[in-house]
């Protein structure tokens, strides 16, 4: 199966998933959608594959999150059928264990594949932030998803900082964001490594106290009543100049002009 957005390789019972659109960030748009969504479901049917490692392509973006460009010159990204609240969403009973390798820079919805899965390590050239307010848009799931994984002020400042709001490697290890931090070089191997560890323990017992820790500390829906609400809040504001200037300001390479209103 040839794609156009992301490499997909099975190797010795790993899936290798690499986001493949460098020139964009490693953001997504539609294509790079449908194609996460088609590797998820061959994942989760494949008997032969136990785990998988989810890397950025080039050196620079692990993934930037939605393709705003795109989005900017669709008018609405949901024209065409996109539907952000799918992507990189982790299937419903999908238990066998993901590693997350960030190789760059990993930002707005691009966070939702640390706070979903189950091992993230990063290279030494990772950083972290959230770009939705610099934008004039707001952030609801990135957010609420990073507090499961990072103390409430650390969340509440790369809410409201913006792109001024970055947390390097070390940084995040420090946080527990991350577990390990690696060598540029050796991400790939050492995420490789580690999947291999894992599969020397009982496969379907690594499923199990996933599935356990995934449902017991509520990581899937914990927060849904404040989803809820977040979107609800977000709603007015989705439809307001300072909204649109911010699309328009960073597709146009500027500094966008706030009004508040």
């Amino acid at each position: 199966m040839s794609h156009q957005a992301i490499i997909y390789e099975k190797k010795n019972k790993i899936a290798y998933l690499t986001l493949n659109r460098p020139q964009r960030g490693n953001s997504y748009d539609k294509v790079m959608e449908d194609e996460v969504l088609q590797v998820w479901q061959d994942v989760a049917d494949d008997e032969n594959v136990w785990g998988m490692i989810v890397t950025g392509g080039g050196d620079k973006f692990f993934c930037s999150g939605i393709d705003q460009r795109a989005a900017y010159e669709l008018g609405d990204f949901h024209k065409k059928g996109s539907n952000p609240s799918n992507f990189p969403n982790r299937p419903k009973g999908m238990w066998k264990p993901v590693l997350v390798a960030v190789n760059g820079i990993c930002c707005g919805a691009g966070v939702h594949w640390v706070w979903q899965n189950d091992i993230i390590i990063c290279s030494d050239r990772a950083t972290f932030f959230d770009p939705h307010v610099t934008r004039g848009w707001v952030p609801v799931r990135e957010m609420l998803g990073m507090a499961t994984r990072l103390p409430f002020a650390v969340v509440m400042r790369m809410a409201v900082m913006g792109t001024t709001e970055r947390i390097d490697a070390q940084r995040a290890y420090n946080l527990g964001l991350v577990t390990e931090v690696v060598p540029h070089e050796r991400l790939i191997p050492r995420a490789t490594e580690i999947m291999e560890q894992v599969f020397e323990q009982s496969p379907l017992a690594v499923r199990a106290i996933i599935e356990i820790l995934h449902r017991g500390m509520g990581l899937e829906y914990h927060y849904k009543d404040a989803e809820e609400i977040g979107v609800m809040v977000r709603k007015p504001i989705q439809t307001t100049e300072d909204r649109r200037e911010g699309t328009r300001a960073f597709a146009e390479k500027r500094k966008p002009v706030w009004k508040a209103r």
